[in-house]
């Protein structure tokens, strides 16, 4: 009777823990009597530390135990929570007198030998291990798995697959102990795509308007081309949560979302309902302002630009308070004039009917002086040239603007990245002091250009090297020519291009943008030599060339008015024209010397805010290049005289306007509009001499030189062949325009990308008198521009002409440019 009750309390007890607590058969164990327990072992497990596991059990030699009962019911309870066994038995092996010995059993759960899937992409496969994050020897339970399966569910819903099948299978691994494989095998079943979206209650507001807001989730159709149109939980939360916002800022400050309903309304498409509660629409009363001693309440209006009976916008208030992108609000004009301390806090203070007061509360403390500035991560440009950029001395008060103006200097010299560039303030508001920490990345600035072949017995191609951060100090410091010396800022160009014996061209080129290292003053300095001929040798007598040869020096410096993004540049050049049988198609002669000496002046701003691709601000330049009006000093019958004389020097006045407006259009500022103008004048001092040979416009195509070196400019327009919008012998005056958009796909400073598609029109005449604006030749098309650090700027640009080249009648149609360098 004794044994069959104990038989009975095991079997309840390890029914309730999974467990079971046993005796030997030979052994009679009286229950409810107290036995001291002389020795515990543990059998079945191979990996565990046997006395871990006693230790675990909290049975000990010695204690006084029941059999059954409580404490061998915690034991049991204590090793089960450790979350590694699939079943536990506790047995009474021997009994000496009131001395029992146990025996702990335990079978271990298996563990994870390896996971692999099926049924799916491997991109999936290598997110999924990311996800699960299953490691080797994991301990496999029930709990491992459900967990496992719902991540993949999970993983897949907000893909847009909301009908997904998993099922997971366990092999036993028999190359290790107690280990399994686990098969994952994943069924999608189609992607749901949303049909419609649907609002109830809103009574004032157009669903357009509400589904306008949701900027990820979209139902199907033309709307969805550049936007999925399946529904992923995390973008539908936060599009729910921009409904709101938009009633929010159409002045329903409690509307809020009643519940939504998602349901399928055939295989593979769903329709999404939304029950909205508008609530009342409210509108600004009352705006007063607590705290201002710097600036009146009149000016803090004008900054904060909203009225008594405007629509109640708390995301615009808050805007024009402390968050403006541009920099427009209140809070700015406290940290430009050193308030960093300063706190501007709206408070909704009154709400009566569908009126709410407003108190804007400034704390404005103490002005803050900058006490210290440094910059980190220059490893190669050197210290001076990044703290001449600086807007930030210590001892200037705290400006928030002038913090972003040099973030944006130092991005524009081209040398950092700049997605990387920052600025860490570290304020002390004990002695009302700031230090400034600018962080900057170097990025590779130098470019080198090589092609080549062989050809008709020459070389032919083009080396081309561009060093950008480039130190002249340190030329003859062998230490410091990695491979050339670099960190002062300067540079130095070198280039040779060569079409065989047709063409050849040679040119130096070096630039100091502080020249003598205190004011932002450049001081550039080139030479050039360029032959071009018919391809026959030198001592053949059939043989045409034309060799120019010219220098030029100039300076530039940044001006404080208007405004400090203006420039200008003075600079001076000679060209020698030199003549052997040369035919031309404006000159009565064809042997010969011509010379050119010309002043440039080109005042510009430029306020854009990065260079490669730029998202707001403007790119503007006006240019004079003009020489001496030479004839006017002598006393001759121009009309009258050989070219060999009225051509000895060119004279000539140029005009020329540059444009661009860059705009941005959303997505986080990757879309773009750029709007260009542009337009040049080449003008006569002498109408009896009339225009020049030389500086002529060439209109059309890519706007490279391409082997053309008579001192013509050449000028890109897309969708028609290079140089055929042009009068014989060169056009005087021409204007051109364009519209841009421009959508940034890589910003990665190694190889920024971004696409394009454009309209454009322009067109070039013989005289000003010839002069019809609005007479274009038009263009439409699509590009692509890739920027890497070591060759520049490359492109590539598909456009239609939809007018015809001069001398034909159908359109110019589809045409295929390579863009080098920084055209159009």
């Amino acid at each position: 009777m004794t044994k069959r009750i104990a038989v009975v309390i095991t079997l309840l007890l390890s029914t309730f823990l999974n467990a079971q607590i046993s005796t030997n058969t030979q052994v009679d164990i009286i229950p409810g009597v107290d036995y001291e327990i002389g020795g515990i072992i543990v059998s079945g497990s191979q990996n565990l530390d046997k006395t871990v596991v006693i230790l675990l059990s909290g049975l000990t030699v010695g204690d006084k135990i029941t059999v059954p009962g409580e404490k061998l019911a915690k034991a049991i309870t204590a090793l089960w929570k450790q979350g590694l066994f699939a079943d536990i038995s506790i047995f009474v092996t021997e009994k000496q007198g009131n001395l029992i010995f146990l025996d702990i059993h335990l079978e271990e759960l298996p563990k994870l030998s390896k996971f692999y899937f099926t049924g799916i992409k491997k991109s999936w496969k290598d997110d999924l291990r990311e996800e699960l994050k299953l490691a080797r020897g994991s301990i496999v339970t029930e709990n491992l798995i459900i967990t496992s399966k719902n991540k993949i569910i999970k993983y897949f819903v907000e893909k847009g697959y909301r009908n997904v099948e998993v099922d997971v299978s366990q092999v036993v691994d028999s190359s290790y102990g107690n280990s399994i494989i686990l098969g994952i095998k994943v069924a999608t079943g189609p992607r749901v795509k949303i049909n419609k979206i649907t609002f109830y209650g809103n009574d004032h507001v157009a669903d357009k308007v509400l589904i306008k807001a949701m900027k990820e989730t979209r139902a199907s159709g033309l709307k969805s081309i550049f936007k999925s149109s399946k529904l992923r939980k995390p973008e539908y939360e936060a599009d729910k949560r921009a409904v709101i916002g938009k009633f929010n800022e159409l002045g329903f400050r409690d509307a809020r979302i009643l519940k939504d309903t998602i349901y399928e309304v055939q295989p593979g498409l769903m329709n999404v309902d939304v029950y909205v509660e508008e609530g009342r629409k409210y509108y600004f009363r009352n705006i007063t302002f607590v705290g201002n001693t710097k600036y009146s309440t009149e000016v803090l209006r004008r900054v904060l630009r909203l009225e008594k009976g405007d629509v109640y916008d708390n995301k615009l208030l808050n805007e024009r308070v402390s968050l403006d992108v541009n920099g427009a609000d209140i809070a700015t004009i406290y940290l430009d004039n050193g308030y960093l301390f300063s706190q501007v806090i709206p408070v909704e203070v009154l709400a009566i009917n569908d009126s709410i007061d407003i108190e804007i509360r400034i704390r404005e403390g103490r002005q803050a002086t900058v006490a210290k500035v440094t910059v980190t991560g220059n490893d190669r440009t050197n210290d001076h040239v990044i703290y001449r950029e600086l807007r930030t001395k210590p001892g200037d008060l705290f400006s928030k603007s002038q913090i972003q103006r040099t973030i944006r200097e130092l991005a524009q010299i081209g040398y950092f990245d700049q997605q990387q560039l920052n600025v860490v303030p570290k304020p002390n508001p004990e002695t009302g002091t700031v230090d400034l920490e600018y962080t900057v990345v170097e990025r590779s600035t130098s470019q080198l250009e090589l092609q080549g072949g062989w050809g008709g017995g020459s070389i032919i191609g083009t080396l081309g090297l561009n060093f950008n951060n480039f130190s002249a100090r340190n030329i003859f410091n062998g230490k410091t020519w990695t491979p050339l010396p670099s960190g002062d800022g300067q540079t130095i160009s070198l280039r040779a291009q060569s079409n065989g014996r047709q063409y050849q061209s040679y040119s130096f080129s070096f630039t100091e943008p502080w020249l003598g290292g205190k004011k932002p003053q450049s001081l550039t300095v080139s030479v050039y030599h360029n032959i071009q001929t018919n391809g026959v040798a030198k001592n053949d007598p059939l043989r045409q060339s034309l060799y120019i040869t010219g220098a030029s020096i100039g300076l530039g410096k940044r001006l404080k008015w208007p405004d400090d993004y203006f420039t200008l540049y003075q600079g001076i050049e000679f060209k020698r024209f030199y003549m052997q049988n040369y035919p031309t198609s404006f000159l009565t002669f064809n042997n010969g010397v011509s010379r050119s000496f010309n002043f440039k002046f080109i005042l510009a701003r430029n306020s854009t805010d990065v260079p490669i691709f730029p998202t707001k601000g403007s790119q503007i330049s006006g240019e004079l290049k003009v020489t001496p009006p030479f004839s006017y000093f002598q006393d001759k019958d121009w009309e009258n005289v050989s070219s060999e004389e009225k051509y000895a020097w060119i004279e000539y006045h140029k005009w020329k306007f540059n444009a661009d407006w860059f705009t941005p259009l959303g997505f986080k500022n990757k879309f773009v509009l750029r709007t260009h103008a542009e337009f040049g004048f080449l003008g006569k001092w002498n109408s009896q001499i009339g225009l020049p040979p030389f500086e002529r416009f060439y209109l059309g195509g890519d706007g490279l030189q391409n082997f053309v070196i008579d001192g013509r400019e050449v000028i890109g327009l897309r969708g028609y062949p290079n140089q055929t919008i042009t009068p014989p012998g060169g056009g005087a005056m021409y204007n051109k325009f364009i519209i841009e958009t421009r959508f940034l796909i890589s910003p990665n400073p190694s190889a920024q990308i971004f696409a394009l598609a454009f309209l454009e029109g322009g067109n070039n005449f013989n005289e000003f008198y010839d002069y019809r604006p609005f007479e274009l030749k038009r263009s439409a098309g699509v590009g692509l521009r890739i920027f890497m650090p070591m060759f520049g700027l490359l492109g590539l640009d598909l456009g239609y002409g939809f007018d015809p080249i001069p001398g034909t009648i159908r359109p110019s149609g589809w045409q295929t440019h390579f863009i080098i360098g920084q055209q159009f």
